[in-house]
Formats: C-alpha cells, structure tokens, sequence
C-alpha cells in the first residue's frame, strides 16, 4: 500500500495520520513549494530588522498600554511562536508583560474554546498578559466613516492603547483575494462595521486579486485604528512557520501576498478520478473547512470527492454566512442586507453572473448542490473525521461522514471501477493552496 502522511485537528488534537491507498493506482501528492522551516534565531533576526520601521523595542519606547491584536482559533497562525518575541521586545522598552493586552480578533466567529486557545497563544500569552476576545456585539465604539462609507465601530480596547501590534498570516480569501494584513482589522470591529464591509464589496470570486475595494476599504480602517505594525506568517502544511514579514504591513503586504501565490501554486484536479483535499489547518469546525473546496469545485463532475477534516468544534460559528442553509427569514434578511449596500452596477453584476451559471448548470445537465454548505461541482461528498471525537454534527444533504478510511476505499473503488489505474490527486493543506491551471 503506498502511503500518505497528512495533519489534521488544528489547535485542540493536532496529529499526524496517514492515508493509505493501493500499489495500483496513481497518487500524486501537491505538496506547496515553501521555503525550510525559520528557528527561532531567525524569526528573532527578523524581528530585529523590520520593513519600514524600527525595531518593537525602540517603538515602545515611552509607551504606556500596548496592545497585541491577533486573529483568532478559526485563523491557523502559530501566534505561540511570536507572542514571547514580542513581550521580549516589549520588556526591553521598560514594560512588564503584565501590562500587555492580546485582543483575539474574532469578528463573527462567537465565543473561543479556552484550552485551545491556550494552545494557539502560548504559555507566555495565556498566563503572563491579560487576554480580551472581542465580542462583535458589544464594547465598541463608532470613530467615523472610511471614504467608502463604512461605519467604524471599533473595540474600545484599541482606543485605551498607545501601542497596537498585530499578529496574523496570510491565507487565500475569497472576499479580499488573501486575508491578513489590513483585513486584521476587520476582526475587531461592530457587527454592523463588518456587514457593511461584506456587502458592500463585491467580492473577488477566489481570483487571488488584492486590488480590490474591500481590501483598500480596511486598510483605511486599520489606519484609522492605527494598526499599524503586524507580524505576517506564512505556515507550511505542517503549521511550521516558513516565511515572516514584520513592520509596516502598508509597504510588504503586496510581497506577502506574492509569496503565498507563488509557494502555494497547485495545478488543477483536471482528469482526476479522485480528488482529497484537506482541510488543515483550517479544519476547525464544518464552517470553516468550506475554504478548502476550492480543489473539489474544480474536480470533474464524476471524481471522486473527499475532504478530510476533524472539525473539533463541530458546525461552528460565523454570524453571517452559516454553514448549513439557513431559513427562509434569514436568507431574505441576509439578501435585503446585501442589496442595501451595493451599488446599481454591482447588483448588475451579480444578476448577469447568476444568469451564466444557472446556463452553464443546464448545459451541463446537472442540478446546483441543494445547500451551499456542499461545494459547487458536486452532489456527494464524503468527510473523513480521523479518530473524531464523540461530537456529532448535523446531517447535510448530500454530505457522507465517517472515521473509517476503509470506508472511503470502498466507495472509491465502487465509484471508479472503470478498469484503468485510478488517478489519486491530494491537496494536502487545501486552504492555503492557489490553484492555477498549467
């Protein structure tokens, strides 16, 4: 049997697994082409030599109540690596690690598991500084409009800071064309802030574009915040950090993204009979595993699909996009929400765009997936939960999980007996990999 090594259960029971598949068929493996892992000398190196700025030590200097913003558990950042460096920094400039604030930008996503999130922030973060998880319904307060007319309600926490410092990585978003940088910011702000952003943007489609307007549109709010020194992390499909970027995130950004297209360019699953992509290191919940089906939306019709995933929370939680089809009320309030913000041409837009696909679906003879919690080129998918956890998961039409690898052999070989050798193509950090056609 040839044999695979993955990772899965990011921040509560990260693991390596192993896959295994028959000498027979073909199994190709698109492992990204990312740079040896850095020690801590050289992220220490780097730190002491930031883009466009001095060194954390000499910013601090004469400051009272800095402040470290970093995403949050739905975010695969090893922020561990980076917090001790920071308050080392920080104890340099004269201030005691007591006296440091970390705001865990969690935007939408509701409420952080403790032990994990011990588990993302480090020993130093947990029991040395006194850490804030934004709740996007309460403590903030309005300073002002950006020049898009977003309304900027920000986590009070920010306005008592003099110094505000943020960690995060740089990962492929379909609204933004890759989060991190800027869109940090979004994570800290009021509900109605962040609906105003996602709907009155038209998103980039997956297209890999950071030239768009919502990404200008937070970056004027992280200046207004004044988020103005990030620690950018690049992670390889072993959550090991292979690229950091720090200083003035305005300036590097455009390089940071670059690199994430380059390192993490992966061909297409064109002609695949089988395609699996995983869902570390976003493998959280059922709600954010959807950022690795961009390989299964690709896939042919008749492939296939498999996601690995051990979603140790679950569904999961996203305050405006949830997993499962929500009900006819909230779909029509997410819809009025969406139309009030765009502007005539965007509605245009999305109306002509919706017209070619529902053409394109009749052309090809198949129906659209019956909830958009599956991916879009498929009417089955499987989800395999390696030694997953008691925590059961509603059922999604369409949708076949188990913790048996053997199960999903059998309904390879059942799907795609066709007599040839059967073409296996992984995706083994699905998230972070930018599909390209060669």
């Amino acid at each position: 049997m040839k044999e695979i090594k993955l990772r899965t259960g990011i921040w509560y029971n990260d693991r390596a697994i192993t896959l295994s598949f028959p000498d027979s068929w073909e199994v190709v493996t698109y492992w990204p082409n990312t740079p040896p892992p850095l020690t801590d000398e050289d992220i220490s190196k780097i730190a002491d030599s930031p883009i466009g700025q001095p060194p954390l030590y000499e910013l601090a200097k004469g400051k009272k109540n800095p402040l470290i913003v970093v995403d949050d558990l739905a975010r695969p950042t090893p922020t561990y690596r980076i917090v001790p460096l920071l308050l080392h920094h920080l104890e340099r400039a004269g201030i005691t690690s007591s006296r440091v604030r970390i705001l865990v930008a969690t935007g939408t996503h509701g409420e952080q598991n403790e032990s994990a999130l011990a588990n993302k922030l480090g020993k130093a973060g947990i029991e040395s500084c006194n850490v804030i998880v934004h709740n996007d319904m309460c403590n903030t307060k309005y300073i002002g409009r950006t020049s898009f007319g977003t309304p900027v309600f920000a986590n009070k926490e920010l306005l008592s800071s003099d110094l505000i410092i943020g960690i995060s990585g740089v990962y492929p978003q379909h609204t933004t064309g890759f989060g991190g940088g800027s869109k940090l910011s979004l994570g800290v702000l009021g509900r109605k802030s962040i609906i105003h952003l996602h709907y009155g943007h038209e998103a980039v489609g997956g297209n890999y574009d950071i030239n768009n307007g919502f990404r200008r549109d937070v970056t004027e709010i992280a200046r207004m915040i004044k988020l103005n020194t990030i620690y950018t992390i690049h992670v390889n499909a072993h959550l090991e950090i292979v690229n950091l970027m720090c200083g003035d995130h305005f300036s590097y950004y455009p390089r940071a993204a670059q690199f994430s297209l380059e390192k993490y360019a992966a061909p297409l699953p064109d002609e695949a009979d089988v395609v699996i992509a995983n869902a570390y290191p976003f493998d959280l919940s059922f709600t954010f595993m959807r950022k690795a089906y961009k390989p299964l939306d690709y896939a042919p019709q008749k492939a296939t699909k498999i996601m690995v995933a051990s979603n140790s929370e679950g569904i999961g939680v996203h305050g405006l996009f949830q997993h499962i089809k929500p009900s006819r009320f909230i779909r029509y309030r997410s819809m009025y929400r969406r139309i009030s913000l765009m502007e005539p041409r965007v509605i245009l837009s999305k109306l002509i765009n919706r017209l070619k696909f529902r053409k394109e679906l009749q052309s090809n003879e198949h129906k659209a997936a019956p909830n958009y919690a599956m991916p879009r080129n498929t009417n089955h998918l499987w989800v395999y939960r390696p030694n997953c956890e008691d925590l059961r998961t509603p059922a999604i039409d369409g949708m076949t999980t188990t913790d048996a690898w053997k199960n999903i052999l059998e309904a390879i070989e059942k799907e795609q007996s066709h007599g040839n050798a059967i073409k296996v193509r992984i995706y083994p950090c699905a998230p972070l990999q930018c599909l390209v056609r060669n």
